[in-house]
């Protein structure tokens, strides 16, 4: 009982920011997704209750699992297959301003931060792919517990602020200099008109996630013999996979309310994993990480941006793919609904399991050539 009020605020204020945000001037610069991640992270900061770091895990990776099938049922392939081109693209340009900027850092650096090459690798694996690259170049180069702590801290803080920008206004600061995103016009009156939302049809569609997660769950406990970090890549590929090929069928693409459902599951894992941040740590041991890790990612950014400009790519396709670089496939959602743009969430699932493919190795490779480097 002593966790209860953390998991009603996780699971139903959601509730509550959207009734509060809908129709307001505010919810232009504060959208529900921002609020609830800022929520998270000020009950966590603030220890405005007792919270349980398993049950906000546990919250965060249920919720994100059921929302991705719902998020993707009503994708059409045809319509990521036309913007193939710039999304791939883009998210190249993403991958080489993440391994020019870390390099560039780490030689910087490699006098104030332990092992900077290494810690350059792994945040190349969190720019490409999210966390659990990260995870996996930190224990192939052999780095210690502490200092993935203090790394990890690092980049949710920078993190958490460059999500917050993506959420609010992002679209229009980078509408000043790429072009817009072009709208495959029959697909404008399907996605961006305020859809009917059915009872029955939301039942249907949380059913049908519910079985292609179980699924997932059951073949993952078979080949790999239970759930762990090992088991990241394949889960999300396969529930996306699956979830995929669902939304071929035409009366599950346009199941009324399952985009909505999975939106409303995307608010619930953001306040949990706003809980599961912790800067205390941080702030007081790792002054100069979060100097490092900060302008290793805004630099990316910087990059991404400029190389985008030069190519023409589109404001929505590079926001969505610095997205799947840097946070994976799991936030691609929310952003494309902060987008208003439900067209580019299979572009952005897709990058983001590119991400998750190519992460780990890049980051590794880069972390021992760097520590090559600086050692002589």
């Amino acid at each position: 009982m002593e966790y209860l009020p953390q998991i009603l605020v996780i699971c139903f204020f959601p509730i509550v920011l959207v009734r509060i945000l809908k129709g307001k001037k505010a919810e232009k610069i504060l959208s529900p997704v921002v609020m609830a991640y800022l929520v998270g992270i000020f009950i966590s900061l603030l220890h405005l209750m007792p919270v349980n770091e398993s049950y906000s895990k546990s919250i965060s990776e249920g919720s994100i699992m059921i929302a991705i099938p719902m998020l993707l049922f009503s994708a059409d392939i045809k319509g990521w297959l036309n913007h193939a081109g710039p999304t791939v693209l883009s998210f190249l340009f993403a991958v080489i301003a993440a391994v020019v900027s870390t390099a560039v850092f780490a030689f910087y650096f490699k006098d104030s931060i332990y092992e900077a090459g290494y810690q350059s690798g792994m945040l190349v694996g969190v720019f490409t792919g999210g966390t659990a690259n990260m995870q996996a170049v930190g224990i192939a180069l052999g780095v210690k517990t502490e200092t993935f702590v203090v790394l990890n801290a690092a980049e949710m803080l920078w993190g958490g602020i460059y999500l917050i920008f993506l959420t609010s206004v992002a679209q229009k600061v980078f509408g000043n200099f790429l072009p817009n995103y072009k709208f495959d016009e029959n697909e404008v009156k399907e996605y961006d008109l305020n859809p009917e939302i059915k009872r029955k049809d939301t039942l249907i569609s949380i059913l049908l996630s519910l079985i292609i997660v179980g699924f997932t769950v059951g073949l993952t406990f078979l080949i790999y013999g239970g759930i762990g970090e090992n088991t990241t890549v394949f889960i999300i590929l396969l529930l996306t996979t699956l979830s995929v090929a669902a939304s071929f069928s035409k009366k599950i693409r346009e199941l009324k309310g399952s985009f909505e459902a999975g939106d409303y599951l995307l608010l619930v894992f953001c306040i949990a994993i706003g809980m599961r941040s912790d800067f205390v740590e941080l702030i007081s041991t790792g002054g100069n990480v979060i100097i490092f890790t900060g302008g290793c990612m805004f630099l990316t950014i910087i990059i991404h941006l400029i190389l985008s400009w030069m190519f023409k790519i589109d404001r929505d396709t590079t926001i969505i793919t610095s997205t799947a670089a840097i946070y994976g496939p799991a936030f691609i959602g929310q952003i494309a609904s902060a987008l208003k743009n439900r067209q580019i969430i299979f572009a952005g699932m897709a990058t983001g399991l590119i991400g998750y493919a190519i992460g780990s190795q890049l980051g590794i490779f880069l972390g021992l050539l760097l520590n090559y480097w600086l050692a002589n």
